[in-house]
């Protein structure tokens, strides 16, 4: 049976810097959609990953044993709105944007290719905090708690947008198919 992530912390903590790869392997697609859902932008997403993980290195020392994933988040999301502020005033052209869009967040995720249609109608009727909170329960498996640190808002507030969000994609999926997958 595998350690636990906060057994995991408290080894790096004692010094044990060989479980830093176990610790990165059961965050990094968290740390990565907190990121890239402030800069949309894949290569500095990774830029600011490398800096989430080298900051918690460089201040695991100071962690107190609560909720290292949400320790983690705040790091890569304080990162990632220091970064989009200090680049707020560059104005994208209208071909970078369309490059993201039709990356799109299915471009991120490893799905079959008659799957890839289903879940780029699917996310498409929501909204940007709609698809953040959706992708991070859904693919990510954290509880809305979890989310609710991760976007700053309150728990009932992240309930609300993931019930919202699983309304719109029921309608839109009723729409275009017979059968609606379950969600």
């Amino acid at each position: 049976m595998g350690k636990t992530l906060n057994q995991l912390v408290e080894e790096l903590k004692n010094g044990n810097t060989s479980v830093f790869g176990q610790i990165y392997e059961e965050t990094y697609r968290k740390v990565y959609f907190v990121v890239i859902n402030v800069l949309h932008d894949k290569s500095l997403t990774e830029d600011i990953m490398q800096d989430t993980y080298l900051k918690m290195m460089d201040s695991i020392h100071r962690y107190k044993e609560r909720n290292f994933l949400a320790y983690l988040l705040t790091i890569a999301k304080n990162l990632a709105f220091n970064e989009y502020n200090r680049r707020k005033r560059v104005v994208l052209n209208d071909d970078e944007i369309d490059s993201f869009r039709s990356d799109g967040i299915s471009a991120h995720l490893e799905v079959e290719a008659e799957n890839k249609e289903l879940i780029e109608k699917a996310l498409s009727v929501l909204d940007e905090s709609e698809r953040n909170v959706f992708l991070l329960h859904t693919l990510e498996n954290m509880t809305h708690k979890e989310i609710s640190i991760v976007v700053d808002k309150p728990i009932g507030t992240i309930t609300w947008i993931y019930q919202k969000a699983i309304k719109k994609i029921r309608l839109a999926l009723k729409e275009e198919y017979d059968e609606i997958p379950r969600i």
